[in-house]
């Protein structure tokens, strides 16, 4: 055991306000909240199984309705274009590390899967797009619906 008690009671509290408003007013925000490290391309999965590949894409906040998804010429695009909703006067972002508002990703996919067989739902954040194996061959544009 310490022969050094603490007592609350002897401690300088103005001294102590003063030393901590000095940190406060010499931190930047920067070094208090992090420095941004903006990510504008969701994230994507893509697991090939026997019968399809599946695409997930991690883009949380959006609707399914924020999604454009087509195929053309053996490449599937995925974008969104939603408009950012605008901030109250008195708010600040203090760490933005996410936005997936506006962007835009495409694959080159094999002609061994069939584009008229995609399919595409949103849910939890994720974009699930599915594209099955073919028969046949693939010819034109195609847009796909978003679930």
């Amino acid at each position: 055991m310490s022969k050094y008690k603490f007592n609350p009671f002897t401690l300088n509290f103005d001294d102590l306000g003063k030393t901590v408003d000095d940190f406060l007013s010499n931190v930047k925000v920067d070094d208090f909240f992090g420095s941004d490290c903006l990510r504008s391309l969701p994230a994507i999965n893509a697991i090939e199984h026997p019968d399809k590949i599946v695409l997930s894409v991690a883009a949380p906040g959006l609707k399914k309705e924020d999604f454009d998804l087509h195929i053309e010429n053996d490449l599937l695009t995925i974008s969104s274009d939603r408009k950012k909703e605008a901030l109250p006067d008195d708010v600040k972002i203090r760490r933005r590390e996410y936005d997936y508002s506006k962007f835009k990703r495409t694959f080159k996919l094999s002609q061994k899967y069939d584009y008229t067989k995609i399919k595409a739902k949103y849910e939890n954040g994720l974009l699930i797009v599915t594209v099955a194996k073919k028969d046949g061959q693939n010819e034109g544009k195609i847009k796909v619906e978003v679930n």
